[in-house]
């Protein structure tokens, strides 16, 4: 069976990898090169974490991809998964702190509980000292670059294509069999379609499917201090996440992923201009200074150790209205398979979603698509 698919980031390298595996014929279309900056896996480091205040379902599915992720890594000889623990803070009663704390307790997943204080002295944080802590020693990064290769070269040892270079300028459905069409004009036919193209998703599906997720641009910053004892200092933290007034902000260690330096980002507030609506055509990618207050005011808040910026970058989110992922045939035909909107929580996910691709185009049902991830439930939450 031929399988077409349209966008080869993060989650379109994970359908290669599982249905190349499967002994599909799978060619993969991308527009840009391997691992780039232009979509949502710029950055070099992705958390991934077990205390999912998303929905407490989502455990299980980490869980299973933590599994995919260790052996890869193992397969391929190459540290993928970064187990520095997850610090998690917050007032108490933040409903997505208590949610991410209630899944750890459900799932029964080690985790330590801190007051204010004792976290503040454990891993340098001001942390107010009503507020609570939790540890969570599993937990950790990903590092992207080395995690697409990974992908990459299982897929193409099983027998997968990938054109680079290739942007996919329509989907044509019906008839007797899926088909694209490429900028130079060719017509490309498969047996089976899957579309995991990110940020440009949305223009390719259009809005008459009811779901049209929205992209958002998002900056990642690093800072350096001058102090070499405050850098060792920050080199020996783990990934952290902070659900604070200002929003909800996470980082990762000093370390020399891509970038050498202390990393962090603002992944939702409530600011208007955060939650405007992008083109990934025409998005600004340059960061500037107003970009880079609100982390400069969580620094002065919480990490006032933390240096200078170094280096910034832009990267997309493509949300659906709920954050939840969007996973399930096409309505208009069955054997288009589309899997988008990964709400800026998807990377860690990819090998079990990649997996779960693969059942739906040769199976026709995976268990590891979750109910919520259905177009039928996207579209009772938004009207």
């Amino acid at each position: 069976m031929k399988v077409a698919i349209v966008g080869g980031g993060t989650m379109g390298l994970a359908a290669a990898w599982a249905l190349a595996r499967r002994g599909c014929a799978v060619e993969v279309f991308e527009r840009f090169g391997h691992v780039h900056g232009h979509g949502s896996h710029g950055g070099h480091t992705r958390i991934i974490r077990h205390a999912y205040h998303e929905g407490s379902d989502y455990v299980d599915l980490v869980s299973r991809s933590d599994r995919e992720w260790t052996a890869l890594a193992e397969r391929s000889g190459t540290r993928l998964l970064v187990r520095c623990g997850l610090l998690e803070f917050g007032p108490a009663d933040e409903p997505a702190f208590a949610a991410a704390r209630g899944a750890l307790r459900e799932h029964q997943i080690a985790h330590e509980l801190l007051d204010g204080d004792r976290a503040s002295e454990r891993f340098g944080f001001r942390i107010p000292s009503e507020w609570s802590a939790c540890f969570s020693p599993d937990s950790g990064y990903l590092r992207v670059g080395p995690c697409l290769d990974a992908l990459r070269r299982e897929a193409e040892d099983a027998g997968a294509r990938l054109h680079y270079g290739v942007r996919v300028r329509e989907l044509i459905l019906g008839g007797e069999r899926p088909r694209i069409l490429v900028d130079d004009g060719r017509v490309i036919a498969a047996d089976r379609m899957v579309v995991t193209a990110g940020a440009w998703a949305p223009g390719l599906l259009g809005s008459s499917l009811g779901i049209r997720p929205t992209v958002l641009r998002r900056v990642l910053a690093w800072t350096r201090p001058d102090s070499e004892p405050v850098r060792a200092a920050l080199r020996a933290l783990p990934a952290w996440a902070a659900f604070v007034p200002e929003g909800f902000f996470y980082g990762f260690p000093d370390n020399d992923e891509g970038v050498s330096g202390f990393k962090l980002a603002c992944h939702g507030s409530d600011d208007p201009e955060a939650n405007r609506a992008v083109d990934p055509e025409t998005v600004d990618r340059e960061v500037h200074e107003h970009d880079l207050a609100p982390l400069r005011r969580f620094l002065a808040n919480y990490r006032p150790d933390a240096g200078p910026f170094i280096a910034s970058s832009v990267c997309l989110y493509t949300n659906t209205g709920s954050g939840d992922f969007w996973i399930d045939h096409h309505p208009e035909d069955q054997r288009c398979v589309v899997a988008a909107g990964f709400s800026g929580h998807g990377f860690k996910f990819a090998p079990a979603i990649g997996i779960s691709i693969a059942e739906l185009v040769c199976d026709g049902h995976s268990e590891l698509v979750l109910p919520r991830f259905r177009r039928t439930s996207h579209l009772l939450r938004t009207h």
